[in-house]
């Protein structure tokens, strides 16, 4: 895909529990939110992981992690759902 595509969004890998998997969710958007900040992000699925949940560009977890938990205890709960992209 071109550059300007590519940098719309901050990108994640996802494989979580729910919505489709593997190459059917690749360039889809998610939005992610930080359950325990209310912080919202969206975020285009460049790749699949293996950890049952998503795998976020450090620039999409630190625009959710606003109040430092995230960093702190190295990871994040988020939910998220898919939404379309704005392109």
């Amino acid at each position: 895909m071109p550059l300007p595509w590519l940098q719309r969004y901050g990108w994640t890998a996802f494989c979580g529990p729910a919505g489709a998997h593997g190459e059917p969710s690749c360039g889809r958007c998610l939005l992610v939110t930080n359950t325990a900040t209310g912080a919202r992000t969206v975020a285009r699925v460049v790749d699949q992981c293996s950890n049952g949940g998503l795998d976020l560009d450090i620039t999409v977890f630190r625009q959710i992690d606003t109040d430092g938990g995230g960093m702190a205890n190295g990871h994040l709960v988020v939910d998220y759902e898919f939404v379309d992209c704005q392109d």
